[in-house]
């Protein structure tokens, strides 16, 4: 078994995707060996996972790395793919790694998560992938060009593309290409919105796989914002996160941010979404999933807003406080809601 150097590890994500952590425990940041063994701790019960270097295709349409690595921890073996390359984003390659059960009988639906980070930062590298491929999924956690990369629309084309990418490799992979869900955080939440709600082929890209659908079947959105049309909500970090993500402020092009405001493209035939925030939140303003409900509401979607208690953005607790209701349970909300649309016999 090898493991990941810990030079490799980036430490707010790991505090980050573990918000259980108590914040106290962030002095570890200073103590580097010590947080990595807390990271191992609580991430080997859920996938006992020696990681593996594979080398990244040339191709999007070229086979899987051979050297896949089978999982064990659970009821069954998975399968678990580093840095596949799935398309091009411009000029660059752009990757997912990926995680699935490797002896289903049955075609898989397929979970792809996008990652969080203000559209500058964050990384496709994520702890949940094998936990979440146990419960019955094919899991994918995909790379998009970042702000600093390329500007709107260049993001929601990538995501569009990684669906495609899943889709067109359905059989490759054992995928169900009917049964496609993603799930995103905070920017990610913004941009799996997006995917739910944008069908203008400008949105498109040619980044690979042109023809194929990039329709998805059901949303996951923790604490992503859905409006910019106005920004003085936003707190003065949170705007220019937004105005690096266009490339211009508000006041000189607010056509372009309206155009990523998946706010104002809901309609009647959007996927059924799953909106989680925290109402404590001061980075992205609850008021932003509110306001989504009520669109979706209005135009008939089959949605749920889960406030959650006492959180702030990422779900961290305030304070003194503990959330309500707690990480675990929201996590098991999320795979109960993909279950009910992505795997039950009735879900469109």
């Amino acid at each position: 078994m090898s493991i990941v150097k810990t030079d490799m590890i980036d430490i707010d994500h790991i505090l980050l995707t573990f918000p259980w952590i108590p914040r106290r425990m962030s002095i570890l940041k200073n103590h580097y060996h010590l947080l990595f063994l807390l990271f191992l701790t609580l991430a080997l019960p859920i996938s006992i996972s020696a990681q593996t270097d594979v080398s990244p295709t040339n191709s999007p349409k070229a086979t899987p790395p051979a050297a896949s690595k089978l999982l064990s921890g659970s009821k069954e073996k998975i399968v678990n793919l580093h840095d596949v390359v799935i398309g091009k984003g411009g000029k660059q390659d752009l990757h997912a790694d990926i995680a699935y059960p490797a002896d289903s009988a049955t075609s898989l639906p397929a979970i792809i998560y996008i990652h969080g980070g203000g559209w500058f930062k964050g990384s496709y590298k994520s702890p949940l992938l094998v936990r979440t491929a146990m419960s019955g999924y094919f899991v994918a956690s995909v790379e998009y060009r970042l702000s600093n990369v390329a500007k709107w629309p260049a993001q929601i084309q990538d995501c569009k593309l990684a669906v495609r990418w899943a889709r067109a490799n359905a059989a490759k992979y054992n995928i169900n290409p009917d049964r496609i869900g993603v799930w995103g955080a905070s920017a990610g939440g913004h941009l799996v919105a997006c995917l739910g709600t944008m069908n203008d082929a400008k949105y498109e890209g040619d980044g690979g796989y042109p023809g194929v659908s990039s329709s998805v079947q059901a949303v996951v959105d923790f604490y992503g914002p859905v409006d910019f049309t106005h920004p003085a909500i936003y707190s003065p970090s949170a705007i220019k996160m937004t105005e690096g993500l266009f490339g211009v402020p508000f006041e000189k092009n607010p056509d372009l941010w309206k155009s990523g405001s998946p706010l104002f493209f809901v309609k009647p035939s959007d996927p059924p979404m799953l909106l989680v925030h925290g109402d404590s939140d001061t980075l992205v303003p609850t008021a932003q999933s509110t306001a989504f409900d009520e669109a979706l509401t209005k135009a008939g979607v089959p949605h749920r807003l889960l406030l959650v208690k006492n959180a702030e953005h990422d779900l961290k607790p305030k304070p003194g406080t503990t959330i309500d209701p707690s990480y675990q349970d929201v996590l098991k909300d999320v795979v109960d809601f993909f279950d009910k649309y992505l795997k039950s016999p009735e879900a469109k």
